[in-house]
Parts: structure tokens; sequence; C-alpha cells
């Protein structure tokens, strides 16, 4: 029997590798994403056998896993860092230095956002996500938030006195035992009011991060529009403080958003793009009108192709479509698929798109079944077809979402000439309200007035409405405010979506979880209405099919 003294040597011996198959791990993540970090690239760098680093991994989950416990320490402590600089017992400069320290470090390192978000859809072979036993990975840095603002509410500065959604009383109060739990010197009678309103804050703040870590909020040409990301953000900074009854604290010491160009004179870092391949019909598949027996062949055989990438990104995720996996599955040699998508890359970003086109069909179908004259009906019914198509295809959406960040091979193209069109797929979606919120003015529903849009957001809201007129039948003159509370919703739709569908908002599977979704849907469509003083709709027909169609059935 060895002794303590014997095994500790060991015992080091081990923790040092772990440590240093963690760093490559999280080095390889950097540099090239998710996809680079497998058992065979850490076994190469730290000198192993590949087999070798199954003694203290059990699979590439559990080294994501560990990889993915060490970037959440990272950002908690730089998070907790931000906060401690602020002046003692300002509160919302708390709150201020958390949000903006959480989103600089997420803009700067996309793949570790990206692994901390997908943690619980990815590694489900490994059990709950990190941070799953209290809501999910981003739970520890969501809770900072909570001693200031119940420290407002202690001190009756706010008071939260409308009874929550009862559907939603559990939940909510399951998510305070745990914050209780983890601040004990809180009071125990914080209402489930403050918890809701923490989690709508977090919720629109988290949508604006998604949107800008994986390029959405872009200009046409790719760079992230920084100067409207901060204006965004501060604007929702000061709403969100207003929800505890604070205002927007001139002391608070706060990290920039993003990082200043370099004084070298490079250009500053632009999101991730959609480069290095070129979309099927650029790769040497047939265009549409094309004829002939050989067109015909290649349709079909790119359908066929589409399809089975779907299929394997449905039950593997991105990681599982390849094209070895794709030609095998529709019998050809893996280098003849190269003559229909350009790489993996373009067969990624033609079955990106083909999930688009069928989400769209979705709720478009689901939009065209309620009363012509009944926005309100329209816009429940999309939110709700819209959640419920997304979880149902969890992969599809992490496409869909990630998809600028994933599809792209960097250094392969011309400056200024990508060879894939933008992924812009939440414009596309959040298109459809479009005229939704069109009826809902030409209605004259509330409009935010000018006197409450940050200035600074002024004239990115003036340059969105200057690109809209293109839209068929979008009026010139619609009000700033239109289009900033139609942004609004949008952040905290996408916030509650993507925390939800990435499983942190719960178990999704869990035999309740209809009940809970249905519960969140409803609370969000109540607040978007409420933003254009609407109502819910008696009339709205909710789809309540499975999605697998692009049409719903009631």
């Amino acid at each position: 029997m060895s002794s303590s003294a014997e095994s500790t040597p060991r015992r080091r011996r081990r923790q040092e590798l772990l440590n240093r198959s963690i760093a490559v791990a999280r080095r390889l993540l950097t540099d090239g994403g998710l996809e680079s970090v497998t058992m065979l690239a850490v076994s190469r760098e730290i000198g192993i056998a590949g087999p070798g680093l199954y003694r203290y991994f059990p699979s590439r989950a559990g080294l994501l896993r560990a990889t993915c416990r060490h970037v959440l320490d990272e950002l908690v402590a730089h998070v907790r860092t931000a906060v401690a600089r602020q002046p003692a017992g300002d509160r919302a400069a708390e709150v201020q230095a958390l949000t903006n320290a959480m989103f600089a470090w997420c803009v700067a390192h996309p793949h570790e956002f990206d692994l901390l978000l997908g943690a619980g859809l990815r590694l489900v072979e490994e059990g709950a996500p990190v941070g799953g036993e209290s809501g999910g990975t981003f739970y520890e840095v969501a809770a900072l938030a909570f001693p200031p603002v119940v420290a407002q509410w202690a001190d009756g500065a706010v008071r939260f006195d409308e009874p929550v959604p009862p559907q939603l009383a559990a939940d909510l109060g399951a998510r305070r035992d745990a914050l209780l739990a983890v601040f004990p010197d809180a009071p125990r009678d914080v209402p489930l009011g403050l918890v809701a309103a923490v989690r709508v804050a977090w919720q629109r703040t988290f949508g604006l991060l998604c949107m800008t870590a994986y390029g959405h909020v872009t200009e046409p040409d790719g760079p992230v529009r920084r100067d409207y990301v901060t204006a965004l953000l501060d604007d929702l900074n000061a709403r969100n403080l207003a929800l505890f009854g604070l205002g927007v604290s001139p002391a608070a010491v706060l990290e920039p958003v993003f990082e200043p160009a370099s004084e070298s004179g490079a250009p500053e870092p632009t999101a991730p793009a959609t480069s290095g391949s070129r979309p099927a019909d650029e790769a040497g598949t047939a265009t549409p009108g094309a004829t002939g027996r050989r067109a015909r062949l290649r349709r079909e055989l790119v359908a066929e192709a589409l399809r089975s990438a779907r299929r394997l990104l449905d039950e593997h995720g991105p990681d599982g479509v390849t094209m070895q996996a794709v030609a095998k599955d529709v019998g050809i040699a893996a280098p003849g698929l190269y003559r229909y998508f350009d790489g993996r890359p373009g067969l990624l970003h033609a079955t990106h798109q083909d999930v688009v086109d069928e989400l769209l069909a979705y709720v478009e179908t689901a939009r065209a079944r309620q009363p012509g004259d009944d926005p309100s009906a329209q816009c429940h019914a999309v939110v709700d077809a819209l959640f419920r198509w997304c979880i149902a295809h969890r992969n599809e959406y992490d496409l869909l979402m990630s998809g600028r960040l994933r599809i792209s091979l960097p250094g392969e193209d011309t400056p200024g000439e990508p060879r894939h069109a933008p992924l812009m797929a939440l414009d596309r979606v959040g298109a459809v309200f479009a005229p939704i919120a069109l009826a809902w003015w030409r209605a004259g529903c509330r409009v935010i007035p000018d006197d409450e849009i940050l200035p600074a957001l002024g004239p990115h809201l003036r340059a969105a409405r200057e690109a809209m007129r293109g839209i068929p039948g979008f009026p010139p003159d619609v009000p700033l405010g239109l289009l900033h509370a139609m942004n609004l919703c949008s952040a905290r739709l996408w916030g509650l979506l993507t925390l939800t569908v990435y499983g942190h908002m719960g178990d999704i599977d869990a035999p309740a979880a209809a009940a809970h979704l249905d519960a969140l849907v409803l609370d969000l469509v109540v607040d978007a209405l409420d933003v254009f003083g609407q109502k819910l709709s008696a009339d709205v027909v909710l789809v309540r099919d499975t999605p697998g169609s692009s049409d719903p059935v009631r």
C-alpha cells in the first residue's frame, strides 16, 4: 500500500498533465474553434500517445467540459474584478460594470463564448453542462447582479408588488432559492417579481451579446457595427437599471465593449466572416434555370446531399456534417462532392440556407393562418411557432445562430471579396415582424418618443430606416422610435430563445417542459405587445403540430 508521501508526486504529475492538456485545448479553441480541439491534437502537443490521454479524460467531451470550466472560471474572475473596481456602494455602477465586462470578454473570445453557450447541447454524453445544476454556464455571471439589486429593493427604492404569472412562479421560486443559497446574507423574502425582472434584463442583454458575438450585427461587408452595438448596449443598460429604480452611474468605471484599433494602423478585428468557400451555386452546381439531363442530375445530387447534411446535422450537430459522411451517404467518392460544394464550408453554407428557408416557411405559414387585420395575433403566432420549430430542431438552430463563426476558413479570401454571401439569418427571420409593427403604427400604436432614445442611436436608426426603403411598401416616414422598439423586442426574443434552446432555462426535455415553454413564450409576447401598447388577441391560432414541415396545423 502506497503512503501519502509516495502518492503525492504521482498526483502532482497527473495534475500537471491535466493542466497542460487544458491549456493546449484552450489555445486550440482560441485559434481554430471547437472543431480543432481533438484528443489527437492535444496528445501530440503534450507529447503522449493518443490513447494515453484517455487515462485523464474519458472522451473528447470530457476534455471539452474541463476546458469549459476553465473558460468559465476566467470569465467569472474577469467580471468580478470589473465589479470590484466600482465606487463602494454604487449599485448602478456594479450592474453596468458586470454587463460591460461580460460583453467585452465574450466578444473578444468568440470561440470560448461558443463553447460556454453550447456546452449543454454539444457535450450531452458527459451529462449536465458546466453550471447546469444552477441554471447553465452563464448563471454564475448573471448571479453577480443579484446582491446590488436586492440591496436596492431592501432599501425600499423599488417595489415588486405585481404578481408573477402563475405558470412561472415555481421556476422563479427555484431560481430565487438557488440565488439565496449562493448569497446567504440576502433577505429571505425577496419577491419573485425581482427575480423575474433580473431575468428580463438578462435576456435583453444576452440577446444583443449573441447577435454581436456571432456576427449578426454587422455592416454589409462584415465588420461589426461597433458604435451601434455600444450605443444599443448603453441603452439596454439604462432600461435595465430603470427596472430596479436605478439611473446610469456617472462614476462607473466601465470596460470598453471593443478593443481600440492598434496604433500601427492595422484594421480593427471584424466579426467572423463567412469566407473560404463559395455557395453551392458558385461551386459548380446547376443554376435554377439550367436545363438538360446533366443539369437535372446535378440538381438531384445537390438536393440529395442537402437532405443527407440535414439528417447528419439533426443527429450529430454541425460537427457531424462532413464531406466524407455526406459523400458516403449519397453513394459517391468524397472528392466527387467537391464538384458540387466548395469544401465543407460550402456544404455548411448551403445547409444553413436550407435551414433558414424551412424556418421562414414555417413561421410565415403560422402568420398566414391568423386574421389579416389582427397583427397582435400574427405576432403571437410567429413567436410561438419560432420557439417550437427551434426547440424541435436544436442542432439546426445552433447552425443558424453560430453560422458566421463556424462557416469560415480565415485567410483564403481576397480582402473585400468574400466568396460567401453574408449569413444574415436573424435579419431574414426578424423581417417577418416588420409588417406587423407597421400595421400597429398605421393604427396609431405607442411609439418610443425621440427624447427617450439615446442620441448616439439616432444615426444608426436613420441608416436602418434608409436601408429598409428597399422593402416593398415600406413607408419612408416611419418614426425612429418604432424601429428602436423592434430592436428592443428583438434583443429579448433572441436572448430568451437562445438560452432556452441551449438549455440555460432548464431541461427542455423534462415532463413539465411544454407547460414551462408556453409560459415563457406567453410572458415574452405580453412584454413585446406592451412595448407597442397592444394586448393579447383572443383570436390567435397557435401551431400545435410537431414542427417538421412548413405546413403547421391547428
